[in-house]
């Protein structure tokens, strides 16, 4: 039986020069990797680009997974406009839903099914969905769900009436999305983030220090995320101020900037270079106040580090006390209690770091592709049950 055309609809997609959204071409190539014929329409802000003296991407571009599998790209040029609304309706947002709906007429051949990121894309999607009578799907991964800040009420109660299913990174943001009445809990799934072990994998920590100029003997805590008060990247700076003989990598950017003798690297780096500085860390720490389901996190575990992240609800379904120490994210005091701990534990912490490499296996990207497209099947599969019934009543 021929595969399914699966169209992405997403706020952005990576290059190797801009290294943005990577989780979503991941997905997207994990899954084309499985025979189905993919596409992704991602609108670019030509107004950012001016704003950030970057030259803008073609509007048509290949992304070659391997010599025999690629992924159509389109991304149309559009205005941003800040918050402006009109109507009640956020007017960037209205013209990235035009330019996406104009994209998806010229498709040929046209997609079988619409794959929307975000809900905000859900509502785009769902509109098309209508206008061509094939399914949609929406993946829920908002570290807070704020599509109601873009469209009025009516319009998204109209545009994701017919959903075919749901995806949701974390149970928190499935109780989120019912909360606001967005889909029904029986088109829902819950499929946590995943990760490529082909980028991110344990490796000799000795011979990686010595490569980066690490000290061997040094306890080295990591921090990757951006550097605001929602990461937590001052909090932990602070903790780290308290636990004697400590160092510290921070991996990201941003408007808050950490300061001390401690630091031991700072700043931005290329994706594929990440993981090695993970692997020169004892612990990952993130004390951040909000997530979907975080790919740091993931990305830690697959390199053989113990956590140290929030006590709240979005950790749930990926953090025990296996391989973490869950805090309060504001807890200062806590926090470099937590890394104290482990520090001064060799044996826990190499017990903890050894339960989350193991556990980080669950988060395979092309498991989570399968099951992601075996929720697509089966719930499309449901549908037409139901339509086949609705038939023979009639």
């Amino acid at each position: 039986m021929q595969k399914k055309h699966i169209c992405f609809v997403v706020p952005n997609y990576p290059t190797q020069s801009d290294p943005v959204y990577t989780f979503v071409r991941e997905l997207v190539c994990s899954i084309a990797e499985l025979g189905y014929p993919c596409s992704v329409i991602a609108p670019q802000s030509v107004t950012k680009k001016l704003l950030k003296n970057k030259s803008a991407r073609p509007q048509f571009w290949q992304d070659f997974v391997n010599e025999e599998v690629w992924v159509d790209v389109y991304q149309p040029r559009v205005l941003s406009f800040s918050n402006l609304k009109i109507f009640g309706t956020n007017l960037s947002a209205h013209v990235s839903q035009k330019a996406v709906i104009r994209v998806f007429r010229k498709i040929r051949p046209r997609p079988d099914i619409i794959y929307a990121h975000f809900w905000h894309s859900g509502v785009t999607a769902g509109l098309i969905s209508k206008m061509y009578k094939i399914p949609f799907f929406v993946a829920t991964g908002e570290s807070k769900i704020w599509v109601e800040s873009l469209f009025p009420r009516k319009t998204i109660q109209k545009a994701l009436a017919d959903i075919s299913g749901v995806i949701c990174v974390s149970t928190k943001n499935l109780d989120e999305s019912i909360e606001l009445k967005l889909a029904p809990r029986n088109k829902m799934i819950v499929i946590p983030n995943a990760v490529d072990p082909k980028k991110f994998y344990k490796m000799d920590k000795r011979e990686i220090r010595s490569k980066l100029g690490f000290g061997q003997d040094d306890f080295i805590v990591s921090f990757m995320g951006s550097f605001d008060q929602r990461k937590g990247v001052l909090r932990l700076a602070e903790a780290v101020k308290q636990v004697e003989q400590t160092k510290v990598i921070f991996i990201g950017s941003g408007n808050l900037r950490p300061t001390g003798e401690e630091i031991v690297f700072l700043g931005k780096l290329p994706h594929n270079q990440i993981c090695e500085y993970l692997n020169c860390s004892d612990v990952f720490v993130l004390p951040t106040l909000a997530e979907g389901c975080s790919n740091a996190i993931l990305e830690a575990m697959a390199c053989g580090l113990p956590i140290i992240s929030s006590d709240l609800s979005f950790n749930d379904d990926i953090l025990t006390d296996r391989w973490a120490i869950r805090v309060d994210s504001m807890d200062v005091t806590a926090i470099a209690k937590a890394i104290r701990s482990l520090k001064n534990d060799d044996i826990w912490c190499k017990k903890m770091a050894a339960n989350a490499l193991e556990q980080s296996q669950e988060y395979h990207i092309d498991i989570r592709a399968k099951k992601i497209v075996r929720f697509i099947n089966n719930s499309i599969n449901d549908e037409k049950e139901v339509q086949n019934d609705n038939q023979e009543i009639n």
